[in-house]
């Protein structure tokens, strides 16, 4: 289980006394690990700046006038002033004053062209961003603009880390690419690792060299890199094992040589590494020397409890402990531990922060509630009386309004707005519920509505959290028959024209991906409109010539006479008898016929009778003969 796609977070340089993060909504809270309590809690302007997307604590001397010595010894004991320096989706940089709670300061200049994917502090002055626009853009922390850029792609870069002896600085996206500050060039690429990179860190050894930590998406491995300014495709020299993916990764060298490494995993895991800098091998994976696992003290059953961040303790007097927060992003809870390496697991077992929370909830909290501004009243349960809200009188009231008058106030009528537009009218509820259930039999009856104004006015009252699911939806019914796409583009241009604000306000990839359908559309409409007006003049044409021949009146008035004979048949009658001489030719054709056969016995009888009168001629010849 992951707290979030981009983890956001950090501990303060001064030993770690307060730890910063942003959530999904880009609420950034301050906690103070030492006491375990909210310091400062602060919601950006998402209109002006939008949303942070990466942070860097940056500590800056505090400024000495000119004043007496004891005000100087009291301003050495406060010692440097922190700030925060916030990465935002719109590609700015902005400064959050810790003393004043607020953002003090604002960058100008040439920002990114997208969001700010990562950012660092050199501590001398400079601070280094990446962006999705794929450049590196330097900052100057005196003069609070842009100062440099140059380009890094063409992969998107997803991490950066200064590296202070060597002057470079290590950027991270599928590749490790280190570019050297001064001549803004490629030094240096490492090649190893098979998805983006998603966490960074660096650690110098005594001796002056550099190394640098990375984990990747989708890979349970934490590769070394060694720092030498020179080569191409160089493998890790050393590569360690985790159970997970590792959401937040920091390291130390301890004055003795000793390398130590911590990673907090997706499932909550904290694996901690002990290694020797001069002797690290790329041929064997290292396994970590001691795995910690918070539990809850859970009476039934226990339930992990995820951690989220984990910090090397850098104290003489607690050089072995190690500090780590649980819990959620909302209720966090910080404690430093001394790890036993004699086990492979410790398992800690520590009360759930929730449950704390709702201990303390009727206890003082002073830090808590000055970051959420939410005081109690402290009521006295024996000291309190109920009085009701209505006046009590001792009078009957009569009611002498007649039933007609009561039953005329009662009749709904509707509320009219400017322009004499009705609010029964708009569809929003409806619109908001169709878009919420995506019922398309509901969208389709809500968005198949050709009225202008009730369109305008549902349009109005839309929040802005539908207007996305609402393009959506349009660009679906942009891609059906002649009737859908009229409405559609009926409804998108009144879209556009009321929130014009809010799709300007947006990214331009983003934008561009979320119109694409529609402007894929229109293009392809836009090809065939040539040849559609083609066809649509010729079908005109002959339609238009086919109405001039029905309504050709030539003989209106009688400019053609005909002379008839009543005596002749008419052409009805002369067809009739022409018929009816058919019929009886084929009759008398016919073999199978009554006439035909009683015609064949007649012509029979004659022949018979002929042939008896030729034999008694033959027979009275030859009588007379003898």
């Amino acid at each position: 289980m992951s707290l979030g796609k981009k983890h956001v977070l950090g501990f303060s340089p001064n030993g770690g006394q307060l730890f910063a993060s942003v959530d999904d909504q880009g609420v950034l809270r301050i906690w103070n690990t030492e006491t375990n309590t909210l310091n400062q809690e602060y919601t950006p302007n998402l209109q002006i700046s939008g949303s942070c997307t990466a942070l860097t604590w940056v500590s800056v001397a505090s400024p000495r006038p000119k004043k007496s010595r004891k005000s100087l010894q009291s301003q050495d004991a406060a010692g440097d002033q922190l700030y925060i320096a916030l990465g935002t989706f719109k590609g700015s940089v902005v400064i959050y004053s810790l003393a004043e709670g607020k953002i003090s300061r604002t960058f100008s200049g040439d920002s990114h062209d997208g969001a700010v994917t990562s950012i660092t502090y050199d501590n001398a002055g400079q601070i280094y961003t990446v962006g999705a626009d794929c450049r590196v853009v330097v900052w100057s922390w005196t003069e609070e603009r842009s100062i440099a850029e140059w380009q890094v792609g063409p992969e998107k870069p997803q991490n950066i880390v200064y590296l202070q002896k060597s002057g470079t600085l290590a950027i991270g996206s599928r590749q490790l690419k280190v570019y050297d500050i001064k001549t803004k060039e490629l030094v240096e690429t490492f090649t190893g690792h098979s998805g983006e990179i998603n966490t960074i860190s660096s650690v110098a050894s005594t001796d002056g060299t550099e190394f640098v930590l990375t984990t990747a998406k989708m890979e349970r491995v934490i590769c070394f890199w060694k720092i030498d300014k020179k080569g191409k495709n160089k493998a890790s020299a050393c590569t360690l094992l985790m159970e997970d993916l590792a959401y937040c990764l920091t390291s130390e060298v301890r004055d003795d040589g000793q390398l130590r490494v911590a990673s907090v995993t997706r499932n909550g895991i904290i694996h901690i590494y002990l290694l020797n800098v001069n002797s690290l091998s790329a041929e064997k994976f290292v396994k970590p020397k001691v795995s910690l696992q918070i539990v809850s003290d859970g009476t039934e059953t226990v339930e992990p409890l995820l951690a989220v961040a984990a910090h090397f303790v850098i104290d003489s007097n607690r050089s072995h402990e190690i500090l780590f927060g649980y819990g959620s992003r909302q209720q966090l809870q910080f404690e430093r531990f001394t790890p036993n390496y004699g086990e492979k697991l410790n398992v800690i077992v520590r009360a759930d922060p929730k449950k704390l929370y709702a201990k303390k909830k009727g206890k003082e909290q002073p830090g808590y509630q000055a970051a959420t501004k939410v005081q109690k009243p402290i009521v006295n349960q024996k000291n309190v009386e109920y009085n009701s809200a209505l006046p009590i009188s001792q009078k009957k009231v009569q009611n002498e309004v007649p039933m007609e008058a009561r039953l005329e106030h009662l009749k709904i009528q509707g509320t009219k707005l400017s322009g004499g537009k009705l609010l029964t009218q708009s569809k929003t509820q409806l619109l908001m519920q169709a878009l919420h259930s995506k019922d398309q039999a509901m969208i389709q009856a809500v968005l198949s509505t050709q009225d202008p104004d009730t369109i305008q006015l549902t349009l109005d009252r839309l929040p802005l959290d539908y207007v996305n699911p609402l393009v959506n939806e349009l660009s679906i019914l942009l891609q059906g028959k002649h009737a859908s796409v009229r409405s559609a583009l009926r409804w998108l241009h009144v879209l556009a024209s009321t929130h014009t604000s809010v799709l300007m306000s947006e990214d331009k990839e983003a934008l561009r991906e979320k119109l694409g359908v529609c402007l894929g559309v229109a293009e392809q409409r836009m090809h065939c409109l040539s040849e559609a007006l083609q066809i649509t003049g010729r079908v005109n044409l002959i339609i238009n010539q086919m109405k001039r021949n029905a309504d050709n009146h030539l003989n209106d008035n009688q400019a053609l006479i005909l002379d008839e004979d009543p005596d002749e048949p008419t052409p009805a009658a002369e067809d009739t008898l022409l018929t009816e001489n058919n019929w009886s030719d084929l009759e008398e054709d016919q073999p199978g016929s009554p006439k035909s056969i009683l015609e064949d016995e007649l012509v029979a009888d004659d022949d018979l009778a002929t042939d008896d009168g030729n034999a008694d001629a033959d027979t009275d010849s030859d009588v007379s003969m003898d």
